[in-house]
């Protein structure tokens, strides 16, 4: 981007815009694949038998004409359908901005949440020692890829309406750095993550 009297101008390389937010020090992004567990078992599960279901009672009771149209519909069902139970989080940092969307399906994109990282409470490794100085948390945002997963796992405290919220996600090297950049007295730093 140029920059010329105060206004922002953008730079272009063969015909496309180069957005050189992703390529600054200020800037990491971060997706992890939700595991496959618990309720999203169920639900799979669950959507399977549906689509074979249909096709069955339908193949079953009627004609074999019915039973294809059936089928048929079963597929389009899964395709809108399936999305639903493959997510992921990515979470992205970008000019002291912290935002978690939740991805389906690789293709649909849901917002969680965005809030800046000055306003965090607490940004601290998800462990006993600085949980315990949140008793009362109104609400949990997940963002981690397993309800078991511990490794690499902080926690973000922030006021939202008087109340105490927090969420988990998976930290990064640099993801801590640029919260340390913009709220070094509430980030508590460790040496040992793995990304």
């Amino acid at each position: 981007m140029l920059r010329h009297a105060g206004i922002t101008m953008a730079t272009y390389h063969d015909g496309a815009e180069i957005d050189r937010s992703t390529h600054s020090i200020n800037y990491t992004e971060f997706t992890v694949k939700k595991k496959t567990e618990g309720m999203l078992i169920l639900a799979k599960i669950g959507l399977i038998l549906l689509y074979i279901g249909i096709v069955a009672v339908i193949w079953a009771l009627a004609s074999w004409w019915l039973g294809c149209i059936s089928l048929l519909l079963s597929i389009i069902t899964w395709y809108f359908t399936w999305p639903f139970v493959n997510i992921e989080y990515e979470y992205t940092t970008a000019s002291g901005d912290l935002q978690f969307t939740k991805i389906y399906g690789g293709k649909k994109r849901s917002p969680i949440l965005e809030k800046k990282i000055k306003d965090m409470e607490l940004i601290a490794p998800y462990t006993s020692e600085y949980t315990s100085k949140f008793p009362s948390i109104a609400k949990t945002y997940d963002c981690r890829k397993s309800v078991k997963q511990t490794e690499d796992v902080y926690f973000a405290v922030f006021d939202e309406k008087g109340e105490k919220h927090q969420i988990l996600f998976q930290c990064t090297n640099k993801a801590l750095k640029i919260f340390t950049k913009y709220n070094k007295e509430n980030t508590v730093t460790v040496d040992t993550l793995h990304y």
